[in-house]
């Protein structure tokens, strides 16, 4: 991994963290009406409030949500996501591989942009070169690599023209990989892989997607229906407005005195839970929160404390941590997997008898109330389980904290990680020994031999079954962490609204197959 790679992959944990719980977007259902002498409904139009307008309108660096989002609504790629883990075909017609699994061919649909111009293979490559491009900087840029050559075209050895992907006449698009992926749709459905030129303004952008953007200002944006789009039909809403409130009150009274369609819920307002009678629905995201040990700290060398802290918290539900609505519990660190990963909790070394002396332990934690009182459960459930610790919390800023976890300047932390593109890897790659996001400093030749067999693995089944082994061994036989609960995101949903789908992925929500009910 490069020095670009780890600086951006910080850059997009830090992200993730700072907006951590809260909710930046509000609803407002603006009513159909009827007359008593027309019998047709009209336009419906959707008014949306957020706390902060999108950063960039450019594909390759968008990190924040917002502008992830906002694209979403405007491009659709090979694949889209929907609720869930799941895609969709979007531009895709068909795909086949070939019996290696390394090179995949694409029948692309008869599309247009929002210009009437087709959508061609050739956008799509010239799309994928820029973004894997060196010169780009794409925080993505990565995600090429499994692209045939795709690591030193994203280093600068190579030029872009020998990615591995090129156009086979209009409406075929030919990809080769340097091994087999077994999550390559789910992975072309991110944002960095929509067929979009070099862009430097909103105004300028020519998508493809079920919207297109009439107006961006300071104040907010406004979406129209992309009559252009090859599922016109699915979509309903004729307009999307939105202005910015960054007040949290603000977005609360807003909601309120409108009678918004959808709420995310905040924790400035977790308190006002009881005064509000409408449905919830719960949005889980890919983030992952845990308890991290520092293999360099004395206390955490050997894996005996490590494991009577991992066995002590085992059965999580008995902590009774005040989530709110940040979380479920979990005891994995790969929380889009459904498949089970262990029956059996981690055994810890029972001690003999003899009165140990009590050991100090730190925590570093995050300086938000959520996490703190997060912490102040965790210690004191660790303390009363395991009466020979004392654990100290230390909550910090978040740029302090991070420092000290890259620098190994701490013994435990409550920390979290939240990929933005699919697969187990997104999670596991961390941990190998000369990664430098493994701040926890753990070295296993055995965890890295598996994690590089699920790399170089063709039949999926045994990918999986490796990876699962790698998590097995990071969470149950080295207890190098323990899980604890997966992100969340609750929402007040009308009961006059229906179709909004809320990927685990990428764009926090689409509006493509929202509908109001009458």
């Amino acid at each position: 991994m490069t020095n670009i790679t780890r600086k951006t992959s910080i850059l997009i944990l830090i992200l993730f963290l700072l907006i951590g719980l809260s909710g930046t977007l509000i609803y407002r259902l603006l009513s159909s009406q009827k007359t008593k002498t027309d019998q047709e409904t009209e336009a419906v139009k959707v008014e949306l409030i957020e706390s902060s307008l999108p950063k960039t309108s450019d594909i390759a660096l968008a990190t924040d949500s917002r502008s992830q989002t906002l694209l979403a609504q405007l491009y659709e790629g090979l694949y889209v996501f929907t609720s869930g883990t799941s895609v969709r075909r979007g531009l895709a017609q068909d795909m086949s591989v070939s019996k290696d699994r390394l090179t995949y061919t694409i029948q692309l649909k008869q599309t247009k942009n929002t210009q009437g111009q087709p959508i061609t293979a050739q956008d799509f490559v010239d799309s994928f070169r820029r973004v894997a491009a060196n010169k780009t900087n794409s925080p993505y840029g990565f995600l090429f690599e499994v692209f045939e050559n795709g690591r030193a075209v994203n280093d600068g050895k190579m030029k872009p023209e020998r990615l591995g992907v090129k156009a086979k006449g209009r409406d075929q698009l030919v990809i080769t990989l340097n091994q087999p992926v077994s999550n390559l749709k789910e992975l072309l459905a991110m944002s960095v892989f929509y067929p979009q030129p070099e862009s430097k303004k909103w105004q300028d952008l020519t998508g493809n997607g079920a919207f297109t953007l009439e107006q961006m200002s300071k104040n907010g944006y406004t979406l129209k229906k992309n009559n252009q789009y090859h599922q016109q039909n699915v979509v309903t809403v004729e307009e999307v407005k939105s202005r910015i409130i960054s007040d949290h009150q603000t977005q609360w009274s807003t909601y309120e005195n409108s009678k918004a369609a959808i709420l995310p819920l905040q924790e400035s307002v977790e308190t006002q839970e009881d005064q509000v009678s409408r449905p919830t629905y719960q949005k889980k995201r890919s983030g992952v929160f845990y308890i991290a040990f520092n293999q360099k700290n004395e206390a955490f060398r050997e894996k005996t404390l490590r494991k009577q802290i991992a066995y002590a918290l085992v059965e999580k539900e008995s902590v009774q941590l005040p989530l709110g609505y940040a979380g479920i519990p979990t005891n994995r660190f790969v929380v889009t997997d459904t498949n089970v990963l262990m029956n059996e909790p981690v055994q810890a070394k029972k001690e003999d008898g003899k009165q140990q002396k009590k050991q100090r332990i730190e925590m570093l934690n995050f300086d938000d109330p959520q996490a703190k009182r997060i912490g102040k459960q965790l210690e004191a459930y660790l303390e009363k389980q395991l009466p020979d610790i004392d654990i100290v919390l230390k909550p910090l800023a978040i740029e302090e904290k991070i420092n000290k976890e890259q620098s190994a300047q701490y013994a435990m932390t409550l920390t979290g990680w939240m990929p933005d593109y699919p697969g187990p890897l997104a999670y596991l790659n961390q941990f190998v020994s000369d990664n430098p996001l493994n701040s926890v400093n753990y070295q296993s030749d055995t965890y890295d031999q598996t994690i590089e067999k699920a790399r170089q693995a063709q039949d999926v089944k045994k990918k999986q079954a490796l990876y699962h082994q790698a998590e097995e061994r990071l969470i149950k036989q080295d207890a190098v962490i323990v899980p604890l609960y997966q992100t969340t995101e609750k929402l007040y949903v009308s009961d006059t609204i229906q179709g909004i789908e809320v990927p685990i992925y990428g764009p926090e929500y689409l509006l493509r197959s929202m509908k109001i009910l009458k």
